[in-house]
């Protein structure tokens, strides 16, 4: 009768180790699971993924229903295989049986079903999430008075954190892309748009407009030969008119139309009514997100708009490629030339063109120069921290670099040396 008996505690024990590897396996599951993934699937009609996708909305829940059927079975499977020991061994049984069941459970009850979940995610997910599902409506009372005599031991002592904000969770979603792509996964060409997308709600459209000094205008008052002259002179499609001062943009002209009214009228220029190629200037204040403004020229059908600040006074312009190019880069075709054209020497110097970006700088040679409205580009940094021009073939440092003008004309740095000290 009692080896009848052992028998029992021993397929008893069995039974109780396979449950114990079933909750450590789905605890991991739950755990590695992407959510993203599952939701996917969840939309593309999947049951199982529908099923799945309820269990991870409650994940804690899920996961505290796992541990306590795992240490319920792990315990009951160590007081079975104790009592069998001390049968047969008496006192000393009690070293054996923790002993032996240290070495089941680490084993087969927490390392492999752990590493098997680990390993194929996917497929344990299809295998146990009706199980699952099932075992957290059992456990799930266990699993609410167990939470809430935990929630009071460590509010008395630790307080909650808030909830995960927004700019974590974007946060997370960067440290993803890094991670994949520092191991293979995701090029850096692909990880450079996510995180040019990701960049849109951090960036103001102050940062990347053309700085109004930076703009093409034309005075509206002129005759309409100088007017066309300078408007096929000029690389820009739409090119802002203003009268009276330069600050009061009145419209934009749309040089493709005005290249069509020129081949209409086959080059008689005083039939042409200029205000037939321009449009309304389109206001936008300076701290509209790249996002913001991204979103507004998509509703709006446009491609171009002036920057002004709190004041209505004029700043620069942006237009829907600048925004698209701080999302896959450099856009410029072979005729405007390379924007950032920068060469590097042995000595680890660059040659940088005065009208260079400050921001272009800090983002591809990874530099952190301030930027500002009077130390936008490179030249205007240079002048406004040595507060003169400075002579051509003058080195000199700023901060923590050392700058030398290679070319100058008038007061403008053509080209410069710069290099790290």
């Amino acid at each position: 009768m009692e080896i009848e008996l052992i028998d029992f505690y021993i397929i008893t024990i069995i039974i109780l180790l396979i449950l114990s590897a079933i909750f450590a396996c789905s605890e991991t599951m739950i755990t590695a699971i992407s959510r993203a993934k599952v939701h996917r699937e969840a939309q593309d009609g999947d049951k199982g993924a529908k099923k799945l996708e309820k269990l991870l909305k409650n994940r804690e829940r899920v996961i505290s229903s796992m541990l306590i059927g795992n240490n319920i079975v792990n315990i009951l499977a160590s007081v079975l295989a104790t009592s069998i020991f001390i049968k047969i061994f008496g006192e000393a049984g009690l070293i054996y049986a923790t002993i032996s069941m240290t070495i089941l459970v680490i084993i087969f009850a927490e390392i492999v079903p752990k590493t098997v979940a680990l390993k194929a995610t996917d497929k344990m997910a299809t295998v146990l999430t009706p199980l699952i599902s099932f075992l957290v409506i059992i456990l799930s009372p266990l699993a609410a008075i167990a939470q809430k005599i935990v929630n009071v031991i460590i509010s008395t002592f630790i307080r909650y954190p808030q909830a995960i904000t927004k700019e974590e969770e974007i946060k997370e979603i960067r440290d993803t892309v890094d991670l994949k792509h520092r191991e293979g996964s995701i090029v850096k060409y692909d990880k450079d748009l996510i995180d040019g997308v990701l960049d849109l709600s951090d960036i103001e459209i102050g940062e990347i407009m053309v700085h109004r000094r930076e703009i093409s205008y034309i005075n509206m008052d002129l005759p309409i030969e100088e007017i066309i002259r300078l408007s096929l002179d000029s690389k820009h499609t739409r090119i802002p008119l203003w009268r009276d001062n330069e600050d009061n943009i009145i419209a934009i002209l749309n040089v493709k139309k005005l290249l069509k009214a020129i081949q209409r009228n086959k080059g008689v220029t005083k039939n042409i009514n200029l205000l037939e190629m321009t449009s309304k200037p389109w206001f936008v204040p300076v701290t509209n997100t790249l996002r913001e403004q991204l979103v507004s020229f998509r509703q709006r059908r446009k491609r171009f708009a002036i920057v002004i600040d709190e004041y209505g006074s004029l700043l620069g312009l942006i237009t829907l490629e600048d925004i698209l190019e701080e999302i896959v880069g450099e856009m410029n075709d072979h005729e405007e030339g390379i924007r950032l054209n920068l060469v590097k020497s042995k000595s680890g110097s660059y040659k940088i063109p005065g009208k260079t970006l400050i921001r272009d700088l800090n983002k591809i040679l990874n530099w952190n120069l301030p930027e500002d409205e009077d130390a936008y580009n490179l030249t205007a940094y240079i002048i406004n921290n040595l507060g003169r021009v400075p002579d051509e073939k003058a080195t000199f440092e700023i901060a923590n670099f050392k700058f030398s003008i290679l070319k100058r004309k008038g007061s403008d740095l053509v080209l410069v040396k710069v290099k790290a000290v």
